[in-house]
């Protein structure tokens, strides 16, 4: 399952716990409101929670300034995209060798 699915059920969860069984005539509207908002609050979560990493990933290479931040963020990911991960640092970690 993916973290989608585990929010929407869990969203469900309470919806259900607030207002009851879905067949129960128990303000339809208010019902498809309250899921709204905490679908909304967890995409909110979700990109409070990448801002802050983008955030502590800046401060971990240095980056003084906005315009810093993201050069070293993109110099991170063509990285990343570019095979030079931490593969060969943890193969080379386990065999003594330099990596």
């Amino acid at each position: 399952m993916s973290a989608d699915s585990h929010s929407v059920k869990l969203i469900n969860e309470l919806v259900i716990a607030v207002y009851g069984a879905p067949g129960a005539a128990n303000g339809a509207r208010a019902r498809y409101a309250l899921t709204q908002a905490l679908h909304a609050l967890t995409r909110l979560s979700r990109s409070e929670q990448l801002m802050e990493m983008q955030r502590d990933a800046a401060r971990a290479a240095g980056a003084a300034s906005r315009r810093e931040m993201r050069t070293a963020l993109r110099r991170i990911a063509s990285r990343a995209a570019a095979g030079q991960g931490q593969l060969s640092l943890a193969l080379g970690a386990g065999d003594g060798g330099a990596p």
